[in-house]
């Protein structure tokens, strides 16, 4: 630890950030579901008639192969889309549900537990009818959660009759 030209006081070199469960669960989502994310957005992208007529343009041109498509060149920009796209809505998606920080992971892990539930009785959840999310996904979230969000267990009260 020493001063810089700049400073008058010692500034420690490893400073230590915390962060709160909201956060920590944001990034928990954004990770777990970068996977079915990435194929949403790339398949998407060949769907954009831009991207289509470029698509024509580039067969009619160039010499490629009968089953080129432009949506492989384009596959790169789908990564920073989808962390861009995804990571502010689910922020503001745990904002908007109102519970407290502390609470974050007990919720996160009830709510996981259910829809694991859900998936043993019917082979799969499905989010917004759009995506199907099988057991084995879930319970790699619900190990995410624990090793990032865990939950500290608190005394229960318990009804005396």
């Amino acid at each position: 630890m020493g001063c810089r030209p700049w400073q008058r006081h010692p500034v420690p070199e490893i400073l230590f950030v915390m962060f709160s469960n909201s956060q920590k669960l944001t990034a928990v989502i954004v990770a777990w579901a970068k996977p079915m994310i990435d194929t949403i957005v790339a398949s998407r992208i060949g769907q954009f008639q831009p991207v289509q007529a470029a698509n024509e343009w580039v067969k009619k041109y160039f010499p490629v192969a009968n089953d080129y498509s432009i949506v492989n060149d384009l596959s790169f920009l789908a990564v920073p889309a989808s962390e861009i796209l995804i990571e502010p809505i689910v922020r503001n998606g745990i904002a908007k549900l109102g519970i407290q920080d502390q609470d974050i992971p007990t919720y996160a892990a009830k709510l996981v537990d259910a829809m694991i539930k859900e998936a043993e009785k019917k082979g799969n959840v499905s989010l917004f009818n759009t995506v199907e999310i099988e057991k084995s996904d879930l319970e790699k979230l619900r190990y995410l959660l624990r090793k990032n969000l865990p939950v500290e267990e608190t005394a229960k009260y318990e009804v005396i009759e």
